[in-house]
């Protein structure tokens, strides 16, 4: 399988064989607009980023769906049939990357934390919440698991979302996590 950790699901109508990454694109019909669109690329923190420690893991998440039958999932997986929230280490750092394998963007956004974009600006990465991953893109993000608690992580479409593209991270001190 070429994405051995999604499910093989309805929700899943098919996976990106090669996923590119296009944070260095302009968004969906920004392309040919005769001015300058800024993308992820172009943004610069003004100051230091907070925590510049390299990611202690990193983990990949598919971004999955059936247009057709307006499915939307993590992971081939929709929220309603999930096993339990994503763990996470409180003060770990992880590098996450969101591989998009449907054919329509999606703002990726998480409650509670901020992450930086790996876009080659070392330790002024430009800070969000929210990261739009063009079809067919992949798109990477450092995060620090500071604040205790769950929280949500879902498609800010709050269609997709409603639909199943949504996830609950879980932070803990302790907490179990994968290697």
């Amino acid at each position: 399988s070429m994405a051995p950790g999604v499910a093989r699901t309805p929700t899943v109508q098919s996976i990106s064989p090669m996923p590119m990454d296009r944070m260095g694109e302009p968004g969906q019909g920004l392309e040919d607009v005769g001015h300058r669109v800024l993308t992820y690329r172009d943004l610069i923190a003004i100051t230091r980023n907070p925590d510049v420690r390299a990611p202690e893991r990193a983990m990949e998440i598919h971004l999955t769906g059936n247009m057709e039958r307006y499915m939307w999932a993590f992971d081939g997986v929709k929220f309603s049939d999930i096993k339990g929230p994503i763990p996470f280490r409180t003060g770990e750092r992880v590098r996450i990357t969101l591989v998009n394998d449907t054919m329509m963007a999606h703002p990726i956004h998480l409650h509670g934390h901020f992450f930086e974009l790996v876009t080659g600006h070392g330790d002024h990465a430009p800070r969000k919440h929210t990261i739009n991953v063009q079809p067919g893109g992949k798109a990477s993000f450092d995060v620090t698991m500071d604040a205790p608690g769950d929280w949500a992580f879902h498609c800010h479409l709050l269609y997709h979302m409603h639909a199943g593209m949504m996830q609950v991270v879980s932070v803990r001190d302790g907490a179990e996590v994968p290697k």
